[in-house]
């Protein structure tokens, strides 16, 4: 941190095991400046408070590619959080790249392939191997080089406010805890809101146990039994081994290694009174707004056409929900729209004032 301490720019990424963990945090931090590249173990140093001011230094410009999930484990796990940022992922959608991953990126333009196998590697691991230290290396190695290709680019098209603008909102994210084991978690499960009050019983009480199991191994939950296997257990209900293993998908290791105890928990589940079962909570859907879809529409039109203008995702230009935002607000006068906080500067210019407001009331367009 010493050594680059000072420095314009660094380059920054870290990686974690959400993919194969339970409990996630950061376990490899990788810094790029100049021709120097370094990786810290958070395992090993334990202490990452130098870093912190290193990323709170006023004059020192932090490169990630796609920064805000960095941004938040790094708030999460050592409450550090970034003064200056530039996101190449952000700064390659605004430049119109029709491939803004990391590994497009640095093929196309530095003839550099990342190895595809360790994006999903398993970081908690110790000691990692020279492949996996060669490929974080190579996250943050040519970051500075990327960083300074899309400035320019952003610069010779206009748009560089507009990125200075998305890196600003990027300074202010914090990490917030997912919503992993609450009441209802089940329900989110692709197949669940369709089940029977008695098979949703099941999968309610499966879900749980997976989570308690998981966590207690400290391993990610699909890994203990896929989110599918869940659904076609809670559909068929099985009361014998035979049953459980007949079930479409069920793996025969996590028979041998969690039968028992997944019969244990549908046979609770079969044992509940028809009174006491869940039942889906209908949520009632607002009456239909004409005048709020009329605008929302036209909203849409003026969007995808200026979308179209400049060459770029009508998302990107201006997400959908910005544009709800603007159909529920009404403005009516450029204050009023300016005032819609969903709404970036850039992007109100990019669409213009006035053919938004035109689109609000319904004249003109």
């Amino acid at each position: 941190m010493d050594r680059l301490a000072g420095l314009p720019s660094v380059a920054l990424d870290t990686e974690s095991a959400s993919f194969h963990r339970y409990v996630d945090r950061v376990y490899l931090v990788q810094l790029s400046a100049g021709q120097d590249t370094s990786l810290v173990d958070p395992l090993a140093v334990g202490d990452l408070r130098p870093l912190g001011k290193l990323l709170g230094h006023a004059d020192t410009e932090v490169v990630f590619h796609d920064a805000d999930y960095d941004l938040r484990v790094l708030d999460r796990d050592y409450a550090l959080r970034a003064r200056r940022v530039f996101d190449t992922r952000i700064a390659a959608q605004l430049a119109g790249e029709p491939a803004v991953g990391l590994g497009s990126l640095l093929e196309k333009h530095f003839h550099v392939k990342l190895d595809k196998r360790f994006q999903r590697a398993d970081w908690s691991l110790r000691p990692l191997t020279p492949e996996m230290l060669r490929y974080a290396a190579d996250d943050t190695r040519y970051l500075l080089q990327l960083r300074h290709l899309l400035a320019e680019r952003l610069t010779q098209l206009g748009r560089l406010e507009w990125a200075l603008e998305e890196f600003q909102h990027l300074e202010a994210v914090r990490w917030s805890a997912p919503k992993r084991d609450e009441d209802g978690a089940h329900l989110r499960l692709k197949g669940a809101k369709v089940l029977a009050p008695r098979n949703l019983a099941i999968l309610e009480r499966l879900h749980d146990w997976r989570d308690r199991t998981a966590r207690a191994l400290d391993r990610a939950p699909f890994r203990v039994v896929s989110n599918s296997v869940l659904i076609a257990l809670a559909r068929a209900a099985p009361s014998t081994r035979a049953a459980m293993s007949a079930v479409d998908g069920f793996p025969s290791s996590v028979l041998r290694r969690y039968g028992a105890e997944m019969l244990a928990v549908v046979a609770e589940a079969l044992r509940i009174p028809d009174a006491d079962l869940p039942r889906q909570k209908r949520t009632r859907r607002p009456p239909p707004d004409a005048q709020y879809d009329a605008r929302l529409d036209r909203l849409k039109a003026v969007r995808n056409q200026r979308a179209a203008d400049i060459d770029l995702d009508p998302g990107l230009v201006c997400p959908n929900g910005t544009l709800q935002a603007i159909a529920r607000a009404i403005p009516q006068t450029p204050e009023a729209l300016a005032s819609v906080t969903e709404l970036r500067n850039w992007q109100r210019t990019v669409l213009g004032v006035e053919p938004v407001l035109r689109a609000v009331v319904g004249s003109g367009t």
